[in-house]
C-alpha cells in the first residue's frame, strides 16, 4: 500500500509539482534579470546620471554636458548589454537543466535497480 501511494504521488502530484517548481523557478529569474525592461530603457544614462546644464552656459559647456550624457548613456548600454547576455545565458541553462531533470524524474525510483541490474552484469565507468 506504502508503495502504490508513493508510485502515485511520484508519477501524478510529484511530477506535475515538480514541473510546476521549475517553471516556477524560471519565470523568477527572468524576473530577476527583467530583459524586457533592460532592452526598453537601453540607451538610458548609467543610474540615470546626466549632465544638467542652466540652459544660459557658453558652448563650450554645452558641448560638455553633451559629452558627459553621451558618456553615461554608453556605460549605461554597455552594462545593460551585458546583463541582458548574461541573463540570457542562464535562463537558457535554466531550461536544459530543468528539462533534463523533467526527463529524469520518471527514472529515479526504478535507479536502484537499474544501478544493482549494471553491477551485476558488470558494467563499470
Amino acid at each position: 500500500m506504502l508503495i502504490v501511494g508513493f508510485l502515485q504521488w511520484w508519477y501524478l502530484r510529484g511530477w506535475t509539482d515538480f514541473i510546476h517548481k521549475m517553471l516556477s523557478g524560471l519565470h523568477s529569474i527572468a524576473d530577476n534579470f527583467s530583459i524586457t525592461l533592460l532592452l526598453k530603457t537601453l540607451v538610458a544614462p548609467y543610474k540615470q546620471i546626466s549632465a544638467y546644464g542652466s540652459g544660459s552656459e557658453s558652448f563650450q559647456a554645452r558641448i560638455s554636458d553633451f559629452f558627459d550624457k553621451l558618456l553615461s548613456r554608453m556605460i549605461g548600454m554597455t552594462l545593460r548589454i551585458i546583463i541582458i547576455v548574461v541573463g540570457i545565458v542562464v535562463i537558457l541553462l535554466d531550461i536544459l537543466i530543468s528539462g533534463i531533470a523533467i526527463l529524469l524524474w520518471p527514472l529515479l525510483p526504478i535507479m536502484p535497480l537499474i544501478c544493482v541490474v549494471m553491477a551485476i552484469i558488470g558494467v563499470s565507468f
